[in-house]
Order: structure tokens, then C-alpha cells, then sequence
């Protein structure tokens, strides 16, 4: 399993979805994204590897991506002054996106 072409890949698809919900503003989340995903990247390798050695299901693993949610600090969006409810929806997909790409990454 290549990581580095998941972080590759998670970051930019992130990106796109910021854009397309937050315009030009979704762009000031680059920085955010990229702590999140160092932050994560070692759980995050972790969690794909017993996935994919289905020592963890595809409900484990979406529990554990959850779990993470609460890392993921928009300041930039925060700033901006996006609502608190539509932060939370965007953390919502990033953790989608997060565990769709696994999901194709493993199967």
C-alpha cells in the first residue's frame, strides 16, 4: 500500500471539496490539512494495515477515523468565520474521504 500516494491524494481531493464548499476561501486550508494529516499519518498507516489484514472491519475502521475528528482544527475557516455546524459537516466529509480512499487503497 503506497501511503505516500493516499496523503497525496487525501490532500488534494480535501482541497478540491473546501474549494467547492468555501470558494476562494477554502484554499486558506492548506496548512490545517497538512498538520491533520501529519498528525494522523502514522495511526492512519496503522489502521489501514489491520484493515487490510481484516483484523478490522470497515465499521472498526470508520469508528477509529471518527475518532480523529476532533484534530482536525480549521483555524483558517474558523477565522474566516465559518459556522461552527458547517465546520463540523466539512469534518464530516474530510473523514469520508479519509475512509473512502482506504477503502479503495485496501479492496
Amino acid at each position: 500500500m503506497d501511503f505516500d500516494k493516499l496523503f497525496k491524494e487525501l490532500k488534494e481531493e480535501i482541497l478540491a471539496e473546501a474549494k467547492a464548499q468555501y470558494g476562494t476561501q477554502g484554499k486558506d486550508i492548506i496548512a490545517d490539512m497538512e498538520a491533520y494529516l501529519a498528525h494522523s499519518k502514522e495511526k492512519l498507516k496503522k489502521w489501514a494495515l489491520l484493515f487490510s489484514q481484516r483484523k478490522i472491519d470497515k465499521d472498526e475502521l470508520a469508528w477509529l477515523l471518527q475518532s480523529q475528528k476532533d484534530i482536525l482544527v480549521l483555524k483558517s475557516l474558523e477565522k474566516a468565520g465559518v459556522s461552527k455546524i458547517s465546520l463540523g459537516h466539512f469534518k464530516n466529509k474530510v473523514i469520508s474521504v479519509v475512509l473512502s480512499k482506504i477503502l479503495i487503497l485496501v479492496t
